[in-house]
């Protein structure tokens, strides 16, 4: 008997933060999208999957599944009230970002459909796994971090393709998110993070217009000024042996690194002061960054190093999407279904994240029931673990989530009586 109530407690709790989470984010929309919003919550945490048929089998409804992929597919496809759900989904990440200047993480992904013939604008991607030209569309992804935990909380997800209409360039794509950034964190500012790819003079422009800071990894084959004279980059880091040393560890592998910093300008912006820090230990070659931000003592020199270890959280996050949420199996063909499919998983993880950050009892309770998942404990990435045990639980559910909304409504408006 107390183990049939503690799994009821649980059920109970895991489909009420469900539930909360969806009227939050379908707030203000007509009642068949708010009833398709908690549908598709509900679907992925119970089911660990972006196929419809599998969403819809989580449901558990008294009515042949068919019916219901076509309901959730046709909803998908028909659903008109995109600036309200991103208005309120800006809103429920917004109290996460309340420093003045934030860490934002930006990558590209790609979404591989090698058996894919039918679905729109179907372009040419790099596999990022195998280095193979494959079919398929990119995303580009901006996320934030938890306070104290350090999960992600995705603040952008587009999915494009360059076979589609209007579509420009990886760059505009990448201009459309920086300004989104903007709306989110309203007089804030970020600190965007990025790789080598996003290593060129525009990029740092746009970023600097919008009175923003960087931290971007340099390619080797760069130029740039160091006391007015043009030098190699990695020349230049060569000369710097790192006088900081810094111990980290990186996805369960400790690293001892040793750190420098110059001052430096680039010849496409004159006049504009920038900080090269140069980072030794990760490779043969050292590791070079350039960031806008001012560096003159040791905790400054390492608040770069650390924001940019910060970033393989989003590749963290790209493994949650294809690995445990099947994100490259999308059974959906329009540009707009998928995009609205990778909005759900992005909030889904956003609803995980914020869980895993207040380390409740009902946190310690899904992690419970993801026990068997050991291999993940060196990496402090709980992601995975919630997601398993939020499936364990919820897969002991056989009502589905449509009745709970009738009963939490029921119950709130119980007679109360003052005593």
């Amino acid at each position: 008997m107390t183990h049939y109530n503690t799994f009821s407690q649980e059920i109970y709790t895991a489909k009420r933060s469900i539930l909360h989470f969806s009227t939050k984010l379908s707030a203000g929309m007509q009642k068949p999208h708010q009833k398709f919003f908690l549908d598709m919550n509900y679907g992925l945490a119970k089911s660990n999957s972006v196929r419809l048929s599998d969403i819809a089998r989580s449901l558990e409804e008294p009515i042949d599944t068919i019916q219901t992929i076509k309901r959730l597919a046709s909803k998908l496809e028909t659903f008109d009230e995109e600036p309200l759900f991103m208005e309120n989904y800006k809103n429920i990440i917004r109290p996460q970002f309340e420093k003045q200047d934030n860490l934002v993480i930006v990558d590209n992904s790609e979404v591989v459909k090698p058996y894919s013939y039918k679905t729109e604008a179907l372009g040419k991607v790099r596999d990022g796994s195998t280095g193979q030209i494959e079919k398929g569309y990119w995303t580009t992804n901006m996320i934030g971090v938890t306070k104290n935990k350090k999960h992600p909380i995705p603040m952008y997800s587009h999915l494009y393709s360059s076979e589609e209409d209007g579509f420009i360039s990886s760059n505009e794509e990448t201009y459309k998110g920086l300004r989104e950034i903007q709306q989110i964190l309203e007089e804030k500012q970020a600190t965007f993070v990025m790789d080598r790819e996003y290593d060129n003079v525009q990029m740092m422009k746009h970023i600097l217009h919008q009175r923003d800071h960087f931290v971007i990894r340099l390619k080797k084959n760069r130029n740039i000024l160091y006391q007015n004279k043009p030098l190699n980059v990695r020349a230049l880091a060569l000369r710097r042996k790192g006088k900081i040393a810094f111990r980290t560890e990186i996805k369960g592998t400790t690293y001892h690194l040793k750190v420098s910093h110059i001052q430096v300008e680039l010849p496409s912006l004159k006049g504009q002061k920038l900080t090269m820090v140069v980072v030794y230990g990760y490779g043969k070659d050292p590791m070079v960054l350039l960031t806008t931000k001012e560096v003159k003592k040791k905790e400054e020199v390492l608040s770069i190093l650390k924001a940019y270890i910060t970033r393989w959280r989003i590749e963290e996050m790209f493994r949650v999407q294809k690995s445990e949420f099947g994100l490259e199996d999308m059974r959906v063909r329009s540009l707009k279904k998928m995009n609205l499919m990778l909005f759900f998983v992005a909030a889904m993880i956003t609803f995980m994240s914020m869980k895993i950050e207040k380390g409740n009892v009902f946190f310690a309770a899904v992690l419970y029931q993801a026990r068997a998942i050991k291999a993940k404990e060196k990496i402090k990435m709980y992601l995975y673990r919630f997601l398993a045990g939020m499936k364990a639980i919820l897969n002991r559910d056989s009502h589905g989530i449509s009745h709970f909304k009738y009963l939490e409504k029921r119950r709130g408006r119980q007679l109360v009586f003052q005593l």
